[in-house]
């Protein structure tokens, strides 16, 4: 091969080629060693035809260790094949019956490059050639043209920078059709093709000279605006801020701009495709996100209805069972046994976890089914441990099972009680999910959150929103009860600005709050993380570096973010405790995962039961990237490949939002004043209320005062805000 050698396909598909089982002038079939170290067989695993010849785009190196290596940076098919590649395909392809390698070579010798022609216009002459009949032959040609059609479409679509997989999705779905359907409108793909956005697709649009003012691209742009407001956990974006955001996305060019966004989006409320509603201003929306909020206000005005299994004489029960409640507590357990729906919300230490524990000693006396849950798995192993009744997930509650539910209206969920924890996690189409299972004439309701804490990564702000308005019975615990500790007053006291230093008190040889905040430079930050794993935390704490520690940073780029920190953390413990030097990552690339890394699962995946959020410890990997994990104690084996290992990262460090409704024995948490765009005080509250023993706060003194200080600037644009006020309900 040339030094560059050059290629008509292009893919994401780097690494270095290992072994070569055919070549000419294209490889037909190899293995190649990727960045991430798994050994992929261009010929029958990359690629769904086993015998195309395959064209490899890079450099020749040379490596000081192993010599001579051909750098792969780009792998695909090659349409053109010489006389040999032919007779290879011919006789090894799987679908191609009763031509063997010789009457192969004499097709390949015979025709040469000009088969194609031959093939799809002359079969009887390759039937004489070949000595075949010629029904053989009209088999080869129906093989040959479908093979050739997709090719030709992976080629053409790998043009632009899709990776094979997408390409491979594409060429599924819409066939040797693909690329006609794409010239017209590539804007199909969002449409049709689950994962792909606005933005990928338009840079493929741009790249195909796709006009800027393409009607479908205008309507997309503006649908993006959207729902990309839904990722930012916005339910609705204001009118006039919506035809900003599309101009910007846009970059139309023309002085008009604004108006022809304007005439494509009352089209799209017309037919709708979206949905404005007039409130105090004007606002645009996904219908479906409003049909959910809608739902759900109609549901929570029906909260103050008596509860099907109201006690009679409360106040007697609550003398005999709840003797210890506080005052607040006391209203917290009475609304929970009174109404259809009610709410208890407070900060750390404040009691919720014994008012949950008395509801349920109450129910079960008066013989009541109780059912707990919470959004996530570890949230609801938390829960069952401390009330000491047994929790679910919301999901498996709901009967979730990756595509659908088993639970909803027709097949609700069978409880008196149902107690929900972590509300404030909860986003509106989860809630409303929620509520569609519930039979209202059979079960109350009992939603518990900390309204202080972060609201849910997906829409909504369902717990701030029913805190403001006091639409359903709330009871809001203010009083830190005694036995609460110094951990959870110092955390408290972060919602009134205020950061405690270093406490006094010492339970062993630990203190509940640590505070090291003299370090001003990030670099200084960094180094003494790394010395706290390799010098205090274990010697002197006595934690277990991987499975009692974690650290929580706002960010996940830059020296103090998860990317930066994980690797650093993992080059240490895997040194420390096992002796393990790990080989340097090259820029740009995750680094490997070696046994005894800890890990966090980034995605629900339902076949192999991992769910997102769920960490766990990598007991095994075999030669071909394979992982094996325990996660809290059951092995689960996640086969190499870029999807379900990709969905697993290093987890020494997390972000904050990642680890909501965990807790840790200790956290490390960084509060610096490089992610000061970021700090408010409910994100600072959020991850020091991880930590069931220790939180040590790491940074400089600016950064955790200014994060103390600044109010909540989370405020989340939604139907619930407006549809939960008095004078808006029905």
């Amino acid at each position: 091969m040339t030094k560059a050698a050059t290629a008509e396909v292009r893919s994401s598909l780097r690494g270095i080629v290992e072994t070569v089982f055919y070549s000419g002038p294209t490889f037909t079939a190899g293995r190649l060693r990727t960045p991430e170290g798994a050994l992929v067989n261009f010929a029958g695993k990359v690629f769904a035809k086993p015998a195309d010849p395959v064209r490899l785009e890079g450099q020749w190196t040379r490596h000081p260790k192993y010599g001579r290596q051909f750098a792969v940076e780009a792998l695909g098919y090659d349409l053109e094949m010489d006389p040999d590649g032919l007779a290879n395909f011919l006789a090894n392809h799987p679908d191609v019956k009763g031509i063997g390698p010789a009457k192969a070579q004499l097709i390949a010798e015979h025709f040469g490059t000009g088969f194609d022609a031959a093939i799809r216009t002359r079969p009887e002459t390759v039937a004489a050639v070949a000595k075949a009949p010629l029904e053989l032959i009209l088999a080869l040609q129906r093989i040959w043209i479908a093979n050739s059609d997709f090719n030709a479409a992976m080629t053409y679509l790998s043009r632009f920078g899709l990776t094979h997989h997408q390409v491979t999705t594409l060429v599924e779905r819409f066939g040797s059709q693909v690329v006609p359907i794409l010239e017209h409108d590539p804007y199909v793909l969002i449409r049709e093709i689950p994962g792909f956005g606005f933005k990928r697709v338009d840079k493929i649009a741009r790249k195909m000279g796709t006009p800027k003012d393409l009607p479908s691209r205008v309507r997309a742009g503006i649908q993006y605006s959207v729902l990309d407001a839904l990722d930012d956990g916005d339910c609705w974006v204001e009118y006039e801020d919506l035809l900003d955001r599309a101009n910007t996305l846009l970059v139309m060019d023309t002085l008009d701009s604004r108006e022809v966004i304007e005439g494509h989006l009352e089209t799209l409320i017309a037919e709708g495709v979206l949905v404005s509603q007039p409130f105090e201003r004007l606002v645009v929306a996904d219908p479906e996100i409003h049909r959910m909020e809608r739902e759900l206000a109609d549901v929570l005005a029906t909260a103050h209805m008596r509860s099907p299994h109201a006690v009679t004489d409360l106040e007697g029960l609550l003398d005999a069972e709840g003797a210890l409640l506080n005052r607040e507590q006391r209203e917290a357990v009475k609304n929970a046994l009174t109404y259809s729906i009610s709410l208890m919300t407070g900060g750390a230490g404040s009691g919720k976890t014994f008012a949950v524990s008395t509801i349920t000693t109450i129910a079960d006396r008066l013989e009541k089914t109780v059912v707990l849950a919470a959004p996530t798995g570890k949230a609801a192993k938390r829960l069952e441990q401390v009330v000491g009744h047994e929790a679910s997930t919301i999901h498996r509650l709901l009967g979730f099972n990756g595509r659908t539910y088993s639970r909803d209206a027709l097949n609700p969920i069978e409880a008196d009680i149902l107690v929900v924890d972590e509300v404030s996690m909860v986003d509106v189409p989860l809630a409303w999910r929620f509520f569609q299972a519930i039979d209202r004439t059979k079960t109350a309701v009992v939603l518990v959150g900390d309204h202080n804490q972060l609201p849910p990564v997906g829409p909504g702000n369902l717990l701030r929103d029913l805190v403001k308005s006091r639409a359903i019975p709330t009871t809001v615990l203010t009083q830190i009860i005694r036995q609460a500790g110094v951990l959870k007053e110092n955390s408290t006291a972060i919602l009134f600005g205020e950061v405690r230093p270093t406490a006094d008190v010492e339970i062993g040889a630990r203190r509940p709050w640590y505070v090291i905040d003299k370090f001003t430079d990030t670099g200084d930050v960094q180094r003494m993380l790394l010395l706290l794993f390799a010098e205090v935390l274990q010697e002197r704490l006595g934690y277990d570096l991987v499975r009692d520690v974690q650290v929580l940073t706002p960010t996940h780029r830059g020296p103090l973010g998860t990317v930066e920190l994980n690797a650093e953390l993992q080059r240490l413990l895997q040194k420390k405790l096992f002796d393990f030097e790990v080989p340097d990552v090259e820029h740009g690339h995750r680094p490997r995962l070696y046994p005894g890394d800890k890990v966090i699962q980034m995605k629900n995946d339902y076949e192999l039961g991992v769910m997102n959020g769920a960490m766990g410890i990598v007991t095994g990997v075999d030669a071909k990237g394979g992982l094996t994990i325990d996660f809290d104690g059951r092995s689960v084996e996640i086969e190499a490949g870029p999807d379900a290992a990709g969905n697993v990262q290093l987890a020494y460090a997390t972000s904050i939002h990642k680890v909501q409704g965990s807790e840790f024995p200790c956290s490390v948490v960084v509060a610096h004043k490089s992610h000061s765009f970021m700090h408010h005080r409910n994100l600072l509250y959020t991850a020091v209320t991880r930590a069931k023993e220790s939180v040590i706060l790491l940074g400089d003194r600016w950064g955790m005062e200014n994060c103390a200080s600044k109010r909540q600037v989370d405020r989340r644009n939604t139907f619930l805000s407006f549809l939960l006020q008095p004078e808006v309900r029905p």
